[in-house]
């Protein structure tokens, strides 16, 4: 009896795991941690006020009140950027028996809205302000961009005292610094200081599951640290370190993201995410900005 074997049998099934593996990032911490507020146009506008210089303030008795000069709410604004995502897969496609989805087109709209947050964490992170044309696109400003507590220390290693002096710049405007978004190699130099209180602790944040690093100093209480892929990103020299006060950050939305499926213009079904959004920065000196540490 001759022997059977695998090498040339036709009629052998494949083996194709009913599953798609993807392992590229979706880290929206801005997206997911930052209030959020609603803008009405496109061009969308906030107010910020400063108090009086603090001195002496002594009366004789019975004097009449004096009155000091006020200040005007001086206007800050930014620009909503529309960002889309689109999306087509052939309608024979939608129709072939395919490992790991049912619908090729419904798989596709669930990469698109993961595609759409990224993008949309990239602009919030490092936006430039561009007010735009009937040619060229608007685009918001981001965090890095809104930040008026701006140093550049090209070629010095990132160290506590340095880091504690970043939080004191804030603290002495009147804001505090309570999130630090830095690229995974700073985040892991911040984790191993010593001197201040480098901790786990639980958090209602709704970005976190289980615990968040969290650092204590004199000027900045309670500061949670979070490695930000788009603070540092290929290109950059060396490494960058934001710190902001987050209640004083809002995402402003003049429209909300959405799915939707377009007209057909053949034999496929098109669809795409689409939303559009601003950075509502309430405060330039509601934080830092370190460039180009080592």
């Amino acid at each position: 009896m001759a022997n059977t074997y695998t090498y040339d049998d036709n009629a052998r099934r494949e083996d194709l795991l009913d599953i798609i593996t993807n392992i590229d990032p979706v880290n929206t911490q801005l997206m997911s941690g930052l209030g959020t507020s609603t803008a009405k146009d496109s061009f969308h506008q906030y107010l910020i006020d400063t108090l009086g210089t603090v001195g002496t303030n002594a009366f004789v008795e019975g004097v009449d009140a004096c009155y000091a000069d006020r200040t005007d709410p001086t206007r800050l604004n930014n620009v909503t950027q529309i960002v889309r995502v689109g999306y087509q897969v052939s309608d024979t496609e939608r129709e072939i028996n395919a490992a790991g989805f049912n619908d090729r087109f419904t798989y596709e709209g669930g990469k698109a809205l993961k595609e759409w947050k990224n993008a949309a964490e990239f602009a919030l992170m490092r936006g430039s302000l561009a007010c735009g044309t009937g040619s060229a696109a608007r685009q918001l400003r981001g965090i890095k961009n809104s930040l008026s507590l701006v140093t550049s220390q090209s070629g010095v290693s990132l160290t506590e005292t340095i880091l504690n002096d970043r939080f004191q710049n804030v603290w002495n405007t009147g804001s505090e610094v309570n999130a630090v978004y830095v690229g995974m190699y700073q985040k892991r130099k911040i984790s191993g200081f010593t001197a201040g209180s480098t901790k786990q602790t639980m958090s209602e944040d709704r970005r976190l599951v289980n615990a968040v690093d969290v650092y204590e100093s004199d000027a900045a209480k309670m500061v949670k640290l979070f490695a930000h892929r788009y603070v540092t990103i290929s290109g950059d020299v060396n490494y960058d370190v934001i710190g902001i006060d987050e209640d004083k950050f809002k995402i402003a939305y003049l429209r909300k993201p959405i799915t939707r499926e377009l007209a057909k213009t053949g034999d496929s079904s098109n669809g795409e995410v689409v939303g559009e959004l601003t950075l509502e920065a309430r405060h330039y000196n509601a934080g830092f900005w370190t460039k180009a540490m080592l």
